[in-house]
């Protein structure tokens, strides 16, 4: 079916609400989920994550088959690996995500709509506000009074008997105890839990009791609470979420950045990421972007971040814009993400945007071998402490040492994280 693309207003109005939401900055954010009147368990591989002003969740949470709680939304999904496709469907509906086109499209009509997928630690993550509008589910987005730092991603259908305010307020117990087992995955050995604010009680069960007029729940169940005269939910209890995968005391993280100012070996480059299934952070110039649309896809779509290199000497502000306006055009997204030169950055920063600031600039050369140059990139970084940040050189070249660069980090006890706003 040829794909042609359509306007839709109420499409449009509910993605633009998306960017006007406040972005959380903080990397020690903890968010929860729930779906109807039920939480999801806490994990980091399904926990949802802000990127281009809105909000994603894994492509799971939509399929009471997948989301851990069996909890119905009314969609099925189908994820096909070979094609790198998800799609999310009901009797009447078929959605389709193109994770290496980054597009998005209706299979009944053949609308596109300017929203796409992205692979976050393996996981496929989708845009909730499109999926939302697109299928007739509302959702909420508001902090926790109870747990410093933690936000809840509701997910509603016709089936939501709460408000937002009540279901909070009702699944304290559970969401106080999806955050126990999530810190003692981290550290097994540790049983406190110190994200709870003073006074508040943890709780031993998986149920948050009920409204008013309803006896308060002991069962084991993951319904959060019921209408009243109604009785708690029994359901068994989820299997806790698998340890995620953290840094220990001996491991460091490591942010990796591409600086690139033509699309030599960009390409290449991302295949010898994907290869070693990791991600970077990809600093483009705005004639970059302009020009190269279909690897600026690519490079969001399979999870890699992209920011803006502005550099060059010309005034940073007009770079700034030229290629904040070539990445919407090209992917219908935004960026806080920019290299710029360190005496712009406070003012750059106080404006809004997430500055790089490296802390070694790797200039790889067809004269060095891989295997020194990587070497000598490690003796670099041997007495410094904390994450370190890393810029490397784009061209053909970087292509060339990313393979052996990454696996002597890896051996050298360094963790490379993916390079985010909320990360940096």
């Amino acid at each position: 079916m040829k794909k042609h693309r359509i306007s839709s207003f109420l499409i449009a109005a509910v993605l633009f609400l998306g960017l006007a939401w406040p972005i959380p900055a903080s990397a020690a954010n903890l968010y929860f989920t729930a779906i109807n009147n039920s939480v999801a368990p806490l994990s980091s591989n399904t926990m949802p994550f802000w990127s281009g002003g809105a909000i994603y969740v894994p492509y799971s949470v939509f399929d009471a088959n997948l989301n851990g709680i069996n909890v119905s939304l009314g969609l099925y999904t189908s994820y096909n690996r070979s094609n790198n496709t998800i799609t999310l469907f009901n009797l009447r509906q078929m959605l389709v995500f193109d994770l290496s086109k980054g597009t998005c499209w209706d299979e009944m009509t053949g609308a596109t709509y300017s929203a796409r997928a992205v692979m976050r630690g393996g996981t496929a993550f989708l845009p909730l506000n499109m999926v939302s509008s697109f299928f007739g589910l509302s959702y909420s987005y508001n902090q926790l009074p109870y747990i410093s730092q933690g936000y809840l991603v509701r997910i509603k259908s016709a089936d939501a008997v709460s408000d937002d305010a009540s279901f909070i307020d009702a699944a304290q117990t559970v969401i106080n105890n999806r955050l126990r087992d999530y810190t003692q995955s981290l550290s097994p050995a540790d049983t406190t839990n110190p994200s709870v604010k003073p006074g508040t009680n943890p709780g031993t069960g998986t149920n948050p009791g009920t409204t008013p007029g309803t006896t308060p729940g002991t069962g084991t169940g993951t319904n959060p609470g019921t209408t009243p005269g109604t009785n708690p939910g029994t359901t068994s209890p989820t299997t806790p979420p698998a340890p995620p995968e953290e840094p220990d005391e001996t491991e460091t993280v490591a942010y990796l950045a591409l600086r690139c100012e033509s699309a030599e070996g960009l390409a290449s480059a991302m295949n010898a990421l994907d290869a070693a299934g990791r991600s970077a952070v990809f600093f483009l110039t705005p004639q970059l972007l302009e020009e190269e649309g279909d690897l600026v896809r690519r490079a969001l779509g399979t999870g890699h971040s992209v920011g803006i290199l502005a550099d060059s000497g010309e005034p940073v502000e007009e770079l700034l814009a030229r290629g904040t306006a070539a990445l919407e055009m090209a992917a219908h997204t935004r960026t806080t993400l920019a290299c710029v030169p360190a005496g712009q950055r406070t003012a750059l920063e106080e404006a809004g945007w997430v500055c790089w600031t490296e802390t070694a600039r790797l200039q790889p050369s067809d004269t060095v071998s891989p295997s020194s140059f990587a070497s000598s990139t490690i003796r670099r970084l041997k007495n410094l402490q904390g994450p370190v940040y890393l810029t490397l050189e784009g061209g053909g070249s970087a292509a060339r040492v990313l393979p052996v660069l990454l696996r002597q980090l890896g051996n050298s006890d360094y963790i490379v994280s993916i390079p985010m706003e909320t990360r940096l």
